[in-house]
């Protein structure tokens, strides 16, 4: 019912960072007078809201940002936007010769970028359909789909989830309903009196069952509870404080009885809350209008695109940053778009990770003086692989967590219908194909969220899954029980498998599958390795692919694949 009208921005969000950093003043250990008045003279040239927030603690006492190859940069922001790294081709064609903000605007009008937020939101919100209605985590997932394309300001996008059944039928009690609000949106647990006080907000809503009439099954859903009104329906003056909230502001949530109402063997009446009308919908989002009114649940939105960008809190070490980028968001009407631009087009993340001395020898060294260095999640780094070497596993759809119980335990057409047109894919036998699933889970990856939820003691960094998964597709030994990707995409194009390897070849082919893998031009020495290792190949003459299956095991198992 939300997000079905015009943009709440008009997705303009400000010119990209300078191309050229400003020039260090002299190193200062605060910054003091002249430090401030230098990075006045700035703001007009600082259009980006980090770049403002960040010079007093940057070029005004002393310290230089570390440059970086728009190879580097590019392929940062695919991953970061897309979900995968590019390939040389695509990276060079999506990035070269044009200005960063185009880059960052096309990437985001794209369906990856609110594909790789819809799964960051089925994190945060535990996405699973044995606790939740299937039907309410699809509505949840295209209500977060209209926030990533500007539909929907994140005000509004958190009093809806406020009173959403993903989140109220995910928790058993008030007290629990309200915690969750609470460290979705302010990053933090609630206080004593805010838990009691947000729990009255919540004391309607209690968990049932609905049976629906096309998938033929019996799913989990919210219900409605009529408290604080006695048994003829009017408001309570002995109970209606249980409903009412005073921490902030005067705030009273009561329903009253119709005939939608079920009168339960305890003489309760409850109704389902599928049978709410759209101003009862609007009451219930109390809780989450009163969170963001909070200057904390601004901060707290910020907070979170930063660290999902640059990997650490650059926003609590440097709070001018949060404040320039708080001001940013409510200054664009909430689009969550503005936010995500003005991290992407700074110059704390368009700088080199890649240091000329270790970080522990840099003189003032400080965490923004350099680029990110993240390791990538398991869905991109699967999906890159995919996409690089073209070797299907299927897929792993975020919304339904276990596929299996809408096959085995309903015979409904529209609930194999369902698992059909999901991302995830069928085997001839009608089951579901596991490839993608099995090898994400052993990485901590597609979380069921059935207790907890992203496994991440364990990743994809020095694994034996991750390792076997490596030696599945480019069967460095050529192993025939080893169906392997095909040899055409790990050479050059028009190059045949079984091509004389000779110093010229191997050239050719580390270069070709740097490009792939790296989105770069093999350097100097990536060549003359490939070169060393043919000269040693021992069952001479040797073939392409003699080189070409392990030299993809060496660099899709190399620290560059891992991180970005």
């Amino acid at each position: 019912m939300v997000g079905n009208g015009a943009p709440v921005s008009d997705g303009q969000f400000g010119e990209a960072t300078v191309s050229d950093p400003p020039a260090a003043t002299s190193p200062r250990v605060v910054c003091d007078q002249a430090c401030q008045d230098y990075c006045g003279g700035l703001d007009a040239t600082l259009t980006n809201p980090v770049d403002r927030g960040l010079c007093r603690s940057l070029w005004g006492v002393g310290l230089d940002t570390q440059p970086i190859e728009p190879t580097e940069a590019c392929r940062r922001l695919f991953v970061d936007i897309a979900g995968r790294y590019p390939m040389r081709a695509e990276a060079e064609q999506t990035c070269s010769n044009r200005p960063w903000g185009d880059v960052v605007s096309e990437l985001m009008s794209k369906d990856e970028f609110v594909l790789i937020n819809q799964r960051r939101w089925a994190d945060e919100l535990l996405y699973n359909n044995e606790a939740v209605s299937v039907e309410r985590i699809f509505d949840m997932d295209a209500l977060v789909a209209k926030l990533y394309r500007g539909l929907v300001s994140y005000d509004e996008f958190a009093a809806v989830v406020s009173a959403h059944p993903v989140l109220t039928r995910r928790y058993d009690t008030a007290g629990d309903r309200a915690e969750a609000l609470f460290n979705i949106f302010l990053h933090r647990p609630p206080f004593e009196n805010e838990r009691a006080d947000m729990s009255r907000l919540y004391s309607l809503w209690s968990n049932g069952y609905y049976d629906h009439p096309t998938l033929n099954m019996r799913l989990p859903d919210s219900t409605i509870r009529y408290n604080c009104v006695d048994a003829s329906g009017v408001i309570a003056e002995t109970t209606k404080g249980e409903c009412t909230s005073v921490l902030w502001g005067y705030n009273q949530l009561i329903l009253t009885p119709d005939i939608r109402a079920e009168v339960g063997d305890r003489g309760e009446r409850s109704m389902w809350s599928g049978l709410l009308k759209p101003g009862e919908w609007q009451q219930l989002q109390v809780p989450g209008t009163v969170i963001s009114k909070r200057v904390g649940f601004w901060e707290a939105a910020v907070d979170k695109v930063i660290e999902q960008y640059l990997g650490y809190d650059l926003a609590g070490q440097v709070p001018e940053v949060r404040q320039a980028l708080v001001e940013h968001l409510i200054a664009h009407n909430g689009d969550i778009r503005a936010t995500h631009y003005a991290v992407a087009t700074s110059l704390p993340y368009l700088q080199s990770s890649v240091l000329a001395v270790p970080a522990d020898q840099v003189i003032n060294n400080v965490r923004w003086s350099y680029g990110p260095l993240k390791q990538v999640m398991v869905e991109p780094w699967i999906d890159s692989i995919k996409n690089s070497t073209g070797f299907d596993l299927g897929q792993c759809d975020h919304r339904i967590s276990r596929p299996d119980q809408f096959l085995e335990a309903s015979k409904s057409v529209a609930a194999v219908s369902m698992i059909e047109n999901s991302r995830w894919q069928l085997t001839p036998a009608g089951g579901v194909r596991e490839d993608y699933e099995k090898l994400a889970r052993n990485l901590g990856g597609c979380p069921d969220n059935q207790v907890g939820g992203r496994f991440t003691a364990v990743s994809i960094l020095a694994t034996a899954a991750q390792e076997n998964f490596v030696y599945r597709v480019c069967n460095p030994k050529q192993d025939p029980a080893i169906r392997g990707v095909d040899v055409a995409r790990l050479l050059p194009a028009g190059m045949g498998a079984d091509r004389v390897l000779d110093s010229d070849v191997a050239a050719q082919i580390a270069d070709h599958q740097v490009g792939l893998f790296y989105s770069r031009t093999a350097n100097a020495a990536e060549i003359t390795e490939a070169q060393q290792a043919a000269s040693e190949c021992s069952s001479k003459p040797c073939s392409a692919e003699n080189l070409a299956r392990p030299l993809c095991f060496a660099l899709l198992s190399s620290g560059e694949q891992l991180f970005y």
